[in-house]
């Protein structure tokens, strides 16, 4: 196998706009360089990468550039090239409708206004500049190639990473209800507490690299432009390895966050709690590649299903009732997001009825990365595993696009509530989402058949016992 990483910065100016909030809000400083990390993995037959990108998320149409440029300077199909954000909450402006798309609404200039000028919007430079970053990445990684091994594992870090939802005493659910709320009845969902690490290695033994998965919002803030605390996760796994690079894929967390609700601890927030949650689980990465046996883990394939899902529909009542408001009394607070939204979607519906979802499959022998570009509930990501016939199977989500968050069904129905079910740009695909996404992950694994895992080195067995250990009685 030829196996070769590396790494481009995508790092933000200062004053660029800081997507993650509802609202405005610009980088007044730099904590650490965010950063694009990718490996190309060969053998004989196919080429394979995955990339990690510090990123709130990051556009299909970005990905789709990127795919292109690779795939005619190293001959990487551009179905083989699988690129996640981290969901960093500190990273660039990648996020939000560009100038013109909302050229065919009923009012252009004031639907263009509110688009760019009151809610998240992208910088076209540095989008172009990460397209670039993305592919450049990838090349240099195609050209660092070396003969190299693979080894994978997983480990558990169960206490840095709680479900954010939870059912409440009125029979509802609520998002972040606040710590020890006497209200609070249990949590709403999962978590996943799986370390999952696939790493390379020298012929000699010497660490390459890997790819880390797991399961957890980038919201614990470093003051600064941040890669959050997967930084902290990079700096635990490369210092403890003396170098080598690491990818990351975040897993399946849109209802999964670093707040404890059930504990009365201080908020778990600031660069202290960065660090505790990047260490933490870099600390478990190097537990598994403690463990490592290095082998050739094939084959390697690549598998892609596009799936069209329709958007909500926004009422003409709602969108009427939206646009009074927000052109009269422009309520406050989050209430003013979700009505600048309700006036966004009901005119962006009108071209996008429904979104490009992107369902990708790459396997690494044993081995199987499955992403999707949603926010997707970590319910979906744990049935997703439960249902591969892969020894080892990590999901990726918000990978080669993004389309918002995917609820559960019952997070949507009657009971359900909270904030990432609510209707907006962020929050607008009909409950049969996330079923629709799991089933077309499963068939997809369900194409492929899985590598062999490799053999744990063993000995004869010893009848004959060590002569110091005999008792003599």
């Amino acid at each position: 196998m030829q196996i070769g990483f590396a790494s481009t910065d995508i790092t933000p100016s200062i004053g660029m706009e800081q997507p993650g909030s509802l609202g405005k809000q610009f980088h007044t400083r730099i904590h650490d360089p965010l950063c694009v990390k990718a490996v190309v993995i060969e053998d004989e037959e196919q080429s394979v990468a995955l990339v990690g990108i510090d990123a709130l998320s990051v556009k299909r149409s970005v990905v789709q550039a990127a795919r292109a440029v690779v795939e005619e300077k190293t001959g990487i199909p551009a179905g083989n090239i699988m690129v996640g954000a981290s969901h960093t909450h500190s990273g660039g402006p990648t996020v939000g409708a560009r100038p013109g798309d909302f050229a065919h609404a009923f009012d252009r200039d004031f639907c263009e206004d509110i688009a760019q000028n009151h809610a998240t919007a992208p910088d076209l430079g540095y989008l172009e500049y990460v397209t670039s970053q993305i592919a450049t990445a990838v090349i240099m990684a195609d050209e660092h190639k070396q003969e190299a091994l693979l080894s994978v594992g997983s480990g558990q870090e169960p206490t840095v990473a709680f479900n954010r939802r939870f059912k409440m005493r009125d029979g509802t659910q609520m998002t972040h209800p606040g710590k020890g709320n006497p209200d609070i009845v249990q949590p709403a969902g999962p978590t996943d507490p799986e370390v999952g690490v696939v790493a390379a290695w020298r012929p000699n033994g010497d660490f390459l690299g890997c790819i880390v998965n797991f399961t957890c919002h980038g919201t614990t803030a470093n003051p600064g432009a941040s890669a959050d605390w997967i930084y902290w996760l990079r700096q635990t796994i490369t210092g403890g390895m003396h170098g080598g690079e690491v990818v990351f894929l975040n897993g399946a967390c849109g209802d999964v966050t670093q707040v404890d609700n059930l504990s009365l601890q201080e908020h778990e927030s600031g660069a202290k709690w960065s660090r505790r949650v990047g260490q933490k689980v870099g600390a478990e990465a190097l537990k598994v590649l403690s463990m490592a046996e290095p082998a050739q883990l094939l084959p390697l394939a690549a598998r892609q299903k596009i799936l069209k899902i329709k958007t909500r529909e926004v009422s003409e009542a709602h969108f009427q009732e939206a646009l009074s408001r927000l052109k009269s009394d422009a309520p406050e607070g989050y209430e003013c997001w979700y009505v600048r939204d309700a006036v966004l979607l009901h005119e962006y519906n009108k071209v996008e009825p429904e979104v490009i979802c992107e369902v990708q499959a790459i396997q690494i022998g044993p081995v199987a990365f499955v992403s999707n570009p949603s926010e997707y509930f970590c319910e979906f990501g744990l049935s997703i595993k439960a249902r591969s016939q892969f020894p080892y199977t990590y999901v990726a989500e918000l990978a080669n696009g993004c389309i918002g968050y995917v609820p559960t069904p019952e997070t949507m129905g009657p009971q359900g509530g909270g904030y990432e079910p609510r209707l907006a740009m962020s929050s607008k695909l009909v409950p049969q989402a996330g079923q629709m996404i799991a089933d077309a992950s499963v068939e997809l694994l369900n194409t492929l058949t899985p590598g062999a895992m490799p053999p744990t080195p063993q000995v004869k067995v010893e009848q004959t016992p060590w002569d110091a250990g005999r008792s003599d009685s």
